[in-house]
C-alpha cells in the first residue's frame, strides 16, 4: 500500500505526537507500506532515525510554507494533484482537517481532532476561524472517509455541520450520511509511558531540585486555560507553601520573548512556577511519574494525548469535566469545574493530603478503586488496535475511487 501523508506538522507536540506513533504503528502492522510524506525534510528524517524506521519506507516531499495561508493551498494542490494523475499513491490521508480547499481527492481520508477553533473564535481570530469552517465543511462533502478521535467530535461535527434530511442543498451533509461517513478510531499510547521505579524517581528529583510539584503539557494556546490552573495552583500554596507548579510546553511567541502566561505569572507575582519548553520523551515520562498530580483543565479537547500518557505513567489525574475528556478517562480521573478556581484547588489539594503512608481506610479503598479504573482505561488504548482500526479504514477506500 502507498499512502500520502502530510507530516508537516510531526515535529509538534499534540498533532505532532499523533502522526510520528500512527505511522510506526501502521508499519508494524504492515512493513510493505511505502508512506509519500510531505513536509520538512530535516524534521521527517530525524524522526525516522529517532524511531529506527526504515529509510526505505518513505518517499520524503521537502515542502517548507508557512501554514494557514493561501499559498500554502495552491502549493499542496500542484504535490496532490500531480500524485492522483501518476497513480503514485492508493490513498491520500490527512492527519490533520488543513486539506487544500480546491482539490480534495476522492480516495481520501481525514482525521478530526476537535473543533475548538469553532467553539473559541475569540482565541484563534473570527476571520481565520471562518476560513477554517470553510475548509472543514468542504473536507466533509468532498473527502471519501472522516476519522475523528472520539465519539464526542464525530457528535460535535454532525451537529455543527449536519443537517436534517432534504434541507440542504448538499445531501452529503445528510446528517444520516455523516454519521455513516465519520468513522471513530480511540487513539493509543506508547508504551514507552509507564510508571518509573521509586529510585528513578528520586534521582530525577535531586537532579532537577524537585520535590512537591503538580504538573502540566501540552500547548500555551489560551483555551488550555492554564491561567486558571495558575490561579488555583496560587490558591493551594496557602496550605502547601513548597508546591510547585511545572508547566511543560513551548510557547508560541518569538525565542527570548514573554507569552501571556508569563506576564500573568510577573504581574501577580506568583512564585514557584516553572516553565520547561522541551522534555524527551524519557525526561517526560519522569515528569509524569515523579508529579502528584497531572491537571488538564483543557475548555476543550477531542482525545487527551498527555492525560494518557500521564496515567500511563502512573500519576493521578485532575480533568475539566467537558468534551471529550469523560468520554475517554472514565473514573480514572478528578473532574473539576475548569472555571471554578475553587473546584480546582479543591481537587489538587485532595490528591495532595492522600499520603502513601499514612491512609485511612476510606481513602485506601479509593485508591483502590482509581488503580482498577486506570488499568481499565489504559488496557482501552493499545497502539496496535488504534493502528489496525485506522488501516481498516483506510483498506475499504478504493484506490483512486
Amino acid at each position: 500500500m502507498k499512502i500520502f501523508f502530510d507530516a508537516r506538522l510531526i515535529n509538534y507536540a499534540g498533532l505532532g505526537r499523533y502522526e510520528r506513533e500512527l505511522i510506526a504503528e501502521l508499519l508494524k502492522l504492515n512493513p510493505d507500506i511505502t508512506f509519500y510524506v510531505i513536509g520538512e525534510k530535516d524534521k521527517i528524517t530525524s524522526y525516522i532515525n529517532d524511531f529506527k524506521l526504515n529509510p526505505k519506507n518513505f518517499v520524503v516531499i521537502d515542502l517548507k510554507i508557512k501554514k494557514y495561508t493561501f499559498s500554502e493551498q495552491f502549493k499542496l494542490i500542484n504535490i496532490i494533484r500531480n500524485m492522483e494523475l501518476e497513480k503514485k499513491v492508493d490513498i491520500f490521508l490527512f492527519p490533520h482537517f488543513n486539506v487544500p480547499f480546491l482539490y480534495i481527492p476522492k480516495n481520501s481520508a481525514v482525521i478530526v481532532h476537535d473543533l475548538t477553533f469553532f467553539h473559541f473564535p475569540r482565541y484563534f481570530g473570527r476571520i481565520k476561524t471562518m476560513l477554517a469552517k470553510l475548509v472543514l465543511k468542504n473536507v466533509l462533502i468532498k473527502a471519501k472517509k472522516i476519522i475523528t478521535v472520539s465519539n464526542f467530535v464525530k457528535n460535535d461535527i454532525i451537529n455543527m455541520f449536519g443537517s436534517e434530511s432534504g434541507k440542504h442543498k448538499n445531501s452529503k451533509l445528510d446528517k444520516n450520511i455523516l454519521q455513516d461517513k465519520i468513522t471513530v478510531v480511540y487513539s493509543g499510547y506508547s508504551p514507552k509511558f509507564k510508571p518509573a521505579s521509586e529510585n528513578k524517581i528520586k534521582e530525577f528529583k535531586i537532579k532537577n531540585n524537585l520535590d512537591l510539584f503538580i504538573l502540566y503539557c501540552g500547548n500555551r494556546k489560551k483555551h488550555k486555560n492554564i491561567i486558571n490552573l495558575i490561579k488555583a495552583f496560587r490558591e493551594v500554596k496557602k496550605e502547601f507553601a513548597d508546591l510547585k507548579l511545572i508547566l511543560i510546553g513551548k510557547r508560541f511567541e518569538k525565542p527570548n520573548k514573554q507569552d501571556f502566561i508569563d506576564e500573568f505569572i510577573n504581574k501577580n507575582g506568583v512564585k514557584d512556577v516553572i516553565s520547561v519548553e522541551y522534555a524527551s520523551d524519557d525526561d517526560l515520562n519522569l515528569y509524569y511519574s515523579a508529579s502528584s498530580a497531572f491537571v488538564f483543565i483543557s475548555l476543550s479537547e477531542g482525545f487527551g494525548f498527555a492525560p494518557l500518557e500521564a496515567l500511563a505513567s502512573g500519576t493521578k489525574l485532575i480533568l475539566a469535566d467537558n468534551s471529550a475528556l469523560p468520554e475517554i478517562f472514565g473514573n480514572s480521573a478528578v473532574y473539576v469545574n475548569p472555571y471554578d478556581i475553587n473546584d480546582i484547588a479543591g481537587a489538587i489539594k485532595k490528591i495532595l493530603k492522600l499520603s502513601p503512608n499514612n491512609k485511612e481506610k476510606q481513602e485506601q479503598e479509593t485508591e483502590d478503586k482509581y488503580k482498577s479504573a486506570r488499568e481499565t482505561i489504559l488496557n482501552s488504548y493499545p497502539n496496535d488496535l488504534w493502528a489496525k482500526n485506522i488501516l481498516k479504514v483506510l483498506n475499504n477506500i478504493k484506490p483512486n475511487s
